[in-house]
């Protein structure tokens, strides 16, 4: 095979692939990535880790004796991006690929290609299509609150439930928990809600990007597999195995107490109130009174703060605690200048809603802890 094609888009494609290549893995093939070419010109470039898989297709300025072969990811991306010419060659030599970039002549060392583990690809009968920039919204408003932990499997992903053309995401990690849903105008479903794993919810914010502003992805269930394409990208991963908690238990149903306050003066109050928490436990308490909010915070080797802003709030006063760091997290993805935070008492959880398509409930602290 002899492959002349544009250094750019082919160098994007490999570094796409570098996020999901493994930097170690049982199986040495998994390193590599699988390139594909025919002879009308187009290319397809494959990476996977067994869980997330990626299919990349490429126009090339030309093919001559079209096949495939396995070249390591890291060499190939690290070459590509130390080069500045518009055009290189690609050539094959057995398992051996041949890298021509102006003057230089690099002899890399591949694989077969017949050990290269397959990767779905989307098929026929999308289960629905959703723009990019909605989809990338809901990803930023939930994907912060996934679990994170080994042997926490159900919650180490974001749960998916499509119907009636209404799709609902919700993440937790046991102690916050954000959920947000979209009215689309596809049709289709799933068929009962699926969890998604953390990874593969961070290259579909990636290809969201990839597909612009007014670009759209197809997802789909197959099996125990998700599959989202946009453009000439296709993502593919397997499901998180487990039952995801019925998070409308855990919202709370019954806050009869209401504050109202300016998303960037809470901000800024606790920008500074962190400065003085401990290390171990980061806490601050909410104190809610008429007109007020004083935000405070003690460190047995630091000191104590209390920083108060305004609020619209007219109920009994109320001291709550909470963690500050998942409540900036909440306030980044917010797009009101006023938020509304709902509350019951000192060990309920607290609510931070926008609009009836996005909700963010935060378990409550103890001080002592």
């Amino acid at each position: 095979m002899k492959l002349v094609i544009k250094r750019e888009p082919f160098e994007k494609a490999l570094s796409a692939a570098s996020a999901i290549v493994p930097v170690r893995h049982v199986r040495p093939i998994l390193k590599y990535v699988l390139l594909t070419s025919n002879a009308d010109g187009n290319i397809e470039l494959q990476a996977t880790d067994l869980e997330v898989g990626l299919r990349h297709k490429l126009v090339a300025e030309s093919v001559k004796d079209p096949q495939s072969l396995c070249l390591p990811c890291a060499i190939m991306a690290g070459l590509l991006r130390e080069c500045t010419e518009e055009v290189i060659t690609l050539e094959t030599d057995g398992a051996k690929g041949v890298l021509k970039v102006g003057r230089d002549r690099f002899d890399i060392l591949g694989q077969e290609s017949s050990d290269f583990p397959e990767i779905p690809e989307l098929g026929e009968g999308a289960s629905f299509t959703i723009p990019g920039r909605e989809l990338a919204s809901m990803i930023d408003r939930t994907l912060f609150s996934a679990a994170r932990e080994q042997g926490r499997f159900a919650i180490n992903g974001v749960y998916f439930l499509y119907k009636e053309k209404t799709l609902e995401m919700v993440a937790t990690d046991g102690r916050r928990l954000a959920y947000c849903k979209k009215k689309l105008k596809s049709a289709g479903n799933l068929e009962e809600g699926v969890i998604v794993p953390v990874k593969m919810m961070v290259e579909l914010r990636k290809l969201c990007e990839q597909v612009g502003e007014d670009g759209e992805l197809n997802l789909a269930v197959r099996g125990r597999s998700i599959l989202a394409k946009g453009g000439d990208i296709t993502l593919s991963s397997l499901l998180v195995e487990g039952i995801f908690p019925k998070f409308q238990q855990v919202i709370p149903k019954d806050c009869d107490k209401e504050a109202s306050v300016k998303r960037d003066a809470l901000s800024g109050a606790l920008r500074k109130a962190i400065y003085l928490t401990s290390d171990e436990t980061r806490t601050v308490t909410l104190g809610f009174s008429a007109g007020t909010l004083q935000i405070e915070s003690r460190s047995p080797d630091k000191g104590q703060a209390s920083v108060t802003i305004e609020a619209e709030y007219g109920g009994e006063k109320l001291a709550i605690s909470f963690n500050p760091q998942y409540i900036q997290d909440c306030l980044k993805v917010l797009n009101t200048d006023t938020i509304k935070i709902e509350m019951k008492d000192p060990s309920r959880p607290g609510v931070i809603r926008e609009g009836a398509d996005y909700l963010y409930v935060l378990m409550p602290v103890s001080p002592k802890d």
